[in-house]
């Protein structure tokens, strides 16, 4: 049997290998170089820049008082370290925690806290110093206001309009806006302005953009104030007006359909007026509307109203304190008296915290108007009527609420006066 002692390793066979010796030599070199530099690494030191400044207020002393922080929130401070080389070396800021300790904080204001770093994992490593140790916070209770916006139209020009026309007062997109911020600073705000500075003559109405100003305090007093997100003033209408005489007139509601040409006789005194009409609406405003008639109040013969010059608001009227008196002459119709029974009112928008039943068996004496033909074919049950509980504030009991009554499938006849109806309310 062959002897196979010449293919077994042996240790001197193995170190004759020059490869394997080579290679073995790099690996015991590493491995001494990987102790020499954990064991024997030089002690450094190393700064760790930009670490961020947490200030956490959760569980905090503040925040049960009601305050936050407000101005800057971003801190950063750099953190000098000590350890061996090759462990400080491969540091980041994501290895350091820096809080602000916020436990003496008892009120607004701006205060000093003092900062404490400390390690985030389990690396060898000493923090040393800080590059400060304290930083300035501003602390407040966080509010918010509404403030009416004043329109503020200023002239940087000799001649702002063209001649004969006249400018209206400016109209925001937007009347109100909601502040928020530090208490203290909101509470210094009296008012705001949207501005805007005219530098060119204006012919024609304009649409501008404002500048938005706080009044009552200085820029740097409000630097932590802002406006609310979507309740910002977009825009500013400046109207360019031109002064006409136009006659007057009236408009109608709950008419009926063979009435929509308001043919009824109507005189209305003053029978004309100044006004100032936007220029681009020229064309096609012939008449002043200053107020409106209801078809319920109108009766058989001459009906009289009175409306002032200040309730009218579609247009610019140039005299103040006017009284328009409006005569309506209802003729060619006929009046019947009819009463309408439970079933046929019907009860709007209750709610659903109460039950509202009605009390009255029936709506006594209602005067309805309209052609001969139409009044004579009339009877109880072609008339009807509504109660519409929308805005009305319901509490238990009893109460007197008005109705709406509506003549079925009719085109000249209408209700004159005004009814009500008991109604009942209970709690569900």
């Amino acid at each position: 049997m062959a002897k196979n002692s010449d293919k077994r390793l042996t240790l001197r066979g193995i170190f004759g290998n020059n490869k394997f010796v080579f290679v073995f030599s790099l690996l015991m070199s590493f491995c001494l170089w990987l102790w020499i530099s954990i064991e024997k690494s030089p002690v450094v030191e190393n700064t760790i820049l930009s670490v961020p400044v947490e200030i956490n207020l959760e569980d905090s002393i503040p925040k049960q008082l009601g305050l936050k922080v407000f101005g800057n929130e971003n801190y950063t401070v750099d953190v000098t370290v000590v350890g061996k080389k090759f462990v400080v070396g491969s540091l980041t800021a994501d290895d350091i925690r820096v809080a602000a300790q916020t436990s003496y904080v008892d009120s607004a204001g701006t205060k000093t806290l003092l900062l404490k770093a400390s390690p985030l994992n389990d690396k060898d490593f000493e923090i040393t110093a800080l590059s400060q140790n304290y930083i300035s916070v501003y602390f407040d209770s966080p509010k918010e206001t509404e403030f009416a916006v004043t329109p503020k139209v200023i002239a940087n020009v000799d001649k702002v309009v063209a001649d004969g026309l006249i400018l209206g007062d400016a109209v925001l997109s937007n009347s109100t806006l909601l502040i928020s911020g530090p208490a203290t600073e909101v509470n210094k705000i009296t008012g705001v302005t949207a501005e805007y500075v005219i530098d060119e003559t204006l012919s024609k109405t304009t649409t501008v953009t404002p500048e938005l100003k706080l009044e009552g305090a200085s820029e740097d007093d409000l630097k932590n104030t802002e406006i609310v997100e979507n309740s910002t003033v977009t825009t500013m209408t400046i109207p360019i007006l031109k002064e006409v005489v136009l006659p007057t007139t009236v408009s109608f509601r709950n008419v009926p359909a063979d009435y929509l040409d308001s043919s009824f006789k109507k005189t209305i005194t003053p029978a004309s007026v100044k006004a100032a009409i936007q220029v681009e609406n020229l064309e096609q405003t012939k008449e002043i509307v200053v107020g409106t008639v209801d078809f319920n109040r109108l009766d058989i013969g001459t009906n009289e109203f009175t409306f002032n010059s200040g309730d009218v608001t579609d247009y610019v009227l140039l005299n103040d304190n006017i009284k328009f008196n409006c005569s309506v002459v209802v003729e060619n119709v006929t009046a019947k008296t009819v009463n309408i029974p439970t079933q046929n009112i019907k009860i709007e928008n209750a709610g659903e915290d109460y039950t509202v039943k009605i009390l009255d068996s029936q709506i006594q004496n209602v005067k309805i108007l309209g052609s001969q033909a139409d009044i004579d074919a009339l009877d109880n049950e072609k008339v009807s009527a509504s109660v519409d509980l929308a805005g009305v504030s319901l509490s238990e009991g009893n109460m007197s609420v008005p109705v709406t009554i509506t003549v079925n499938y009719n085109t000249s006849c209408w209700a004159s006066g005004e009814y009500k109806v008991r109604i009942s309310c209970i709690k569900k």
